[in-house]
């Protein structure tokens, strides 16, 4: 049931960047235009990249998924926004986050942190960035 929980909460949003080095595309102006980061076997998969990245980003946050012990004992519940970057690289970068306990800020960093590296996505030929915001929902453990 937590996992379900935790499924139905996992919601990406999108924010805008533009950096002076190369192209930042939000989620949301990257999947307009088709682009995005291809998540390690997502080229093998009958879904398009898009829809094989969102599913597996869902998958591995709820597959990893850990509630803080100490957030129990505490008591703790709320909503951990985490704002990063697929770079050009194909690695995480987490640009900011936002709400929640301290717990419960390490969790969702540590789930974004271990994103596999994967392919970047790309413009044309070149390499770019994209960047992601994911709300995490921590329901306290009955």
């Amino acid at each position: 049931m937590k996992r379900l929980l935790l499924l139905l909460t996992v919601m990406m949003f999108c924010s805008s960047a533009l950096q002076a080095q190369g192209v930042i595309l939000s989620q949301e102006n990257a999947n307009d235009k088709g682009i995005t980061p291809l998540w390690p076997r997502c080229d093998r998969s009958r879904l398009s990249p898009i829809k094989c990245f969102d599913q597996n980003l869902r998958d591995h946050i709820i597959r990893n998924f850990q509630y803080p012990e100490n957030a129990v004992s505490e008591g703790l519940s709320g909503t951990v926004t985490v704002e990063f970057i697929i770079d050009k690289k194909g690695k995480v970068e987490i640009l900011e986050v936002q709400g929640g306990h301290r717990y419960l800020q390490r969790e969702a960093i540590r789930l974004i942190r271990a994103i596999p590296k994967m392919e970047p996505a790309k413009w044309g030929e070149k390499p770019i960035s994209v960047a992601y915001e994911v709300p995490i929902t921590f329901v306290k453990p009955q």
